[in-house]
């Protein structure tokens, strides 16, 4: 299964509309944390995700447009989806 980051930007938002994001997210299977080789989890920067997906990537951009643009009230929510091959990616990041 395919591997995506997403990086959402939602404008005018509240805190609850960042929680109803995040659990979005998570029920896609795309999560704020990633787990590093050594087993440790991570913490992805502020509206990054990262997870599988069996949807290629313009169907998993779609979905998130669908449930982020209603929680982004001054303009439509910024979404960049990118698939990444399976262990070619590389980060420094805060232990979640």
């Amino acid at each position: 299964m395919p591997q995506y980051l997403v990086r959402v930007e939602l404008f005018g938002a509240s805190s609850d509309d960042y929680e109803r994001l995040h659990a979005n997210m998570d029920a896609m299977g795309i999560e704020r944390e990633i787990s590093f080789s050594d087993n440790s989890m991570r913490q992805m920067p502020s509206g990054t995700y990262f997870g599988f997906s069996s949807l290629d990537v313009t169907a998993v951009r779609d979905r998130v447009q669908a449930f982020a643009n209603p929680l982004s009230p001054q303009k439509a929510a910024a979404i960049f989806a990118s698939q990444v091959k399976e262990g070619e990616w590389s980060a420094f990041l805060y232990p979640a």
